[in-house]
């Protein structure tokens, strides 16, 4: 019998058709990046917005944040809510990272002088030698989001996303909805954590769609007219706002407090699962991590303006104590908050927050692990702060690896130390200092300028394996100086101190007769 030719490999993922652009796409494109060049108008503004891309494989080298231009509509023929980057020099990007730390720059409300710019395929291109510092303002204009918002309900609306070659993800619109907001049963997912992270201060709710556009709920679709296999994550970015746009009748995020993008796959530029903008609504997912309930955290950590968490060895992703480090990669998987400064900055425990400053001299503080938030009876604190007086603190808390934090990966049941800037009230990238079990103790020398040391020791963790009612407690002895000769009582010793033992007192002896000669 003849034997059929072999046919030739296909790329399961690219279908011929979508080999090449259409012109349809290429006028979109056009539309939306204008790459052939132009110079912006005089006056033009742009406001500056932050993205964090959270690397599937960190190495160490990744960078840490990147610095776009939010377009005004006019500059983008009418399109609003258009992302472009900042081609900046290395000089102008050190400036933008230093004005970020130290809040001269606030992601989504600092404006940006671009009149006259130019713009191209790289983006809004700043002039070399252009000061930043003298280019930037506060926007005056009213802000149509709620930034960090993390109590009360919180709508979020869910995007699943075609592309004009057919691509897209394979689950349903229900589906996607179920891994997001659990509308189906799905055991672990943002909402559910969020919910139980917060102790049920924050309740994440679908967003009410308009009639007609709603897919499943709080989930709509939109089909974009390019391919995913061709252009950047920018261009991407912007073709879907400009298709929700057009399919809601209003502009995002309108009454929204987040909006997640969910894409196929990345093609081009990839080596990230998510990314987010700081104090923003928004967040891309491409592949699967959209399901995975850590990485759903984290982005929406970034949201709500928390930077990245890096570990004892200084990298930016590798504390494990908490979601902000690279996150925990499974659906289904996420029993897990925020370290001790994340915890600090939440908002969540405030009433369960504790605060040592050189004044006090020492102090023994004794913690529960933030699992444990709602089942405190001695309404012991959750995280302490080590004041120091300048925008650098440090934080403790007990990482009771249970209830809530079941799932937490790094140093279960010990004391944590973390450092961070922005008096921990803001953003800025924190550091794991010290993992610490009981008789261990961390010290950081000329602690806050005072030229003395400042010891943080573990003397008691509290705990009872067998009852799994029970309430571990740990304890922390913070001092500075030289220690004391005695730390303060972990609780005061019931009654009156019991004497000291008195020897009693011997019978007489009768004295030996003298020998009596033979």
């Amino acid at each position: 019998a003849p034997i059929a030719p072999t046919p030739a490999p296909v790329n399961p993922t690219l279908p011929p058709f979508c080999s090449t652009l259409s012109s349809s796409e290429l006028a979109i494109t056009s539309n939306l990046r204008n790459p052939t060049g132009r110079s912006l108008r005089a006056g033009s503004t742009c406001t500056i917005e932050v993205a964090t891309l959270l690397a599937i494989e960190p190495d160490g080298n990744d960078q840490e944040e990147t610095f776009d231009c939010r377009m005004d509509d006019f500059d983008m023929n009418g399109f609003s809510s258009q992302i472009l980057p900042i081609a900046a020099t290395k000089a102008q990007k050190k400036q933008l990272v230093k004005m970020l730390r130290t809040g001269e720059i606030i992601p989504g409300e600092t404006e940006l002088s671009i009149g006259g710019y130019s713009v191209s395929s790289n983006g809004v291109a700043l002039p070399p030698g252009q000061d930043i510092a003298a280019s930037v303002r506060k926007n005056m204009k009213k802000s149509n989001r709620k930034l960090a918002v993390h109590t009360g309900e919180k709508p979020i609306l869910v995007v699943k996303v075609t592309d004009a070659c057919g691509l897209a993800r394979f689950e349903s619109p229900a589906v996607i909805g179920d891994d997001i907001f659990g509308t189906d049963g799905d055991p672990v997912n943002l909402k559910s954590q969020m919910s139980a992270c917060s102790f049920d201060q924050l309740n994440i709710i679908p967003a009410t769609l308009p009639n007609g556009t709603e897919a499943a709920p709080g989930v709509t679709e939109v089909t974009i007219e390019i391919s995913l296999t061709n252009n950047d994550r920018y261009t991407i970015h912007n073709a879907v706002t400009a298709a929700v746009n057009a399919k809601l009748g209003f502009n995002l995020p309108g009454d929204y407090q987040q909006v997640m993008y969910v894409i196929e796959k990345c093609y081009v530029g990839c080596g990230w699962a998510a990314y987010a903008y700081i104090n923003s609504w928004m967040s891309v997912y491409q592949s699967s991590y959209y399901k995975m309930t850590g990485v759903q955290m984290h982005e929406l950590g970034h949201n709500f303006g928390f930077a990245h968490s890096g570990g004892l060895d200084g990298q930016t992703y590798t504390d494990h104590t908490g979601l902000m480090g690279n996150p925990l990669y499974s659906d289904d998987v996420g029993r897990m908050c925020w370290n001790a400064a994340k915890t600090w900055q939440c908002g969540w425990y405030d009433d369960k927050k504790a605060t040592f400053d050189a004044s006090m001299g020492s102090k023994t503080f004794r913690l529960v692990g933030i699992a444990n938030y709602d089942n405190n009876p001695e309404n012991l604190p959750v995280v302490i702060k080590l004041e120091t007086g300048t925008t650098t603190d440090q934080f403790i808390n007990f990482n009771r690896a249970t209830g809530v934090n079941s799932q937490n990966d790094e140093a279960d049941d010990e004391v944590t130390v973390v450092e961070t800037g922005a008096n921990g009230e803001g953003y800025s990238q924190s550091y794991l200092k010290a993992t610490l079990v009981q008789g261990e103790s961390y010290q950081y020398l000329n602690w806050a300028g005072t030229g003395q040391t400042l010891t943080v020791m573990v003397t008691d963790i509290d705990k009872d394996t067998t009852n799994p009612d029970y309430v571990w407690t740990a304890t922390a002895f913070v001092f500075l100086g030289d220690l004391p000769p005695t730390p303060a009582p972990v609780t005061p010793t019931a009654g009156p101190p019991t004497p000291a033992p008195v020897a009693p007192t011997p019978a007489p002896v009768q004295p030996t007769s003298a020998p009596v000669a033979p």
